[in-house]
C-alpha cells in the first residue's frame, strides 16, 4: 500500500498535463476537420465562388485572432516574470534562513528576465510596431 502513493503521484503529475494537451490538440483538430468539410460540401454543391472564397478566408482568421502584438506579448511576459521574481525574493525573506539561497537566485534570474522583456517591449519594439 505504501508503494501506491508514489505511483499515483507520478502518474497524475505526468498523466494529467499530458491528457489536457492531448484533448486540446484533439479538439483543435476536430474543428479544423469540420471547417474543411463545410468547404468541401460547398464545393460539391456548386456554391457561388464568392461564398467558397469567404469560407476559405475564414480558415486563417481564427489563427490570426489568437496572435497578440509583439509589444503587448512582451509586456505580459515581463509582468508575469517580474511578479514571480518578486514572489521568490519575498518568499526567501519571509521564510528566512540560509538554506534557501536558491530562491534568491531564482528570484534574481526571473527579475533580470523581466527587465530584459521590458527593455524589448519599450525600446526595441518601439521602433518597429509589427
Amino acid at each position: 500500500m505504501d508503494a501506491f502513493i508514489p505511483i499515483v503521484a507520478i502518474t497524475t503529475s505526468i498523466g494529467v498535463p499530458a491528457a489536457v494537451i492531448v484533448i486540446a490538440l484533439f479538439v483543435s483538430h476536430k474543428r479544423k476537420i469540420a471547417r474543411y468539410k463545410v468547404i468541401e460540401r460547398a464545393i460539391e454543391s456548386n456554391a457561388n465562388p464568392e461564398v467558397i472564397e469567404q469560407l476559405v478566408a475564414t480558415i486563417g482568421e481564427e489563427d490570426n485572432k489568437k496572435r497578440t502584438p509583439p509589444r503587448q506579448r512582451n509586456l505580459i511576459h515581463a509582468t508575469i516574470l517580474l511578479a514571480l521574481g518578486i514572489g521568490f525574493f519575498a518568499l526567501r525573506f519571509i521564510i528566512g534562513g540560509t538554506d534557501i539561497e536558491g530562491m534568491l537566485a531564482v528570484g534574481a534570474i526571473l527579475t533580470v528576465l523581466a527587465i530584459a522583456k521590458f527593455i524589448i517591449a519599450f525600446f526595441i519594439l518601439k521602433k518597429d510596431p509589427e
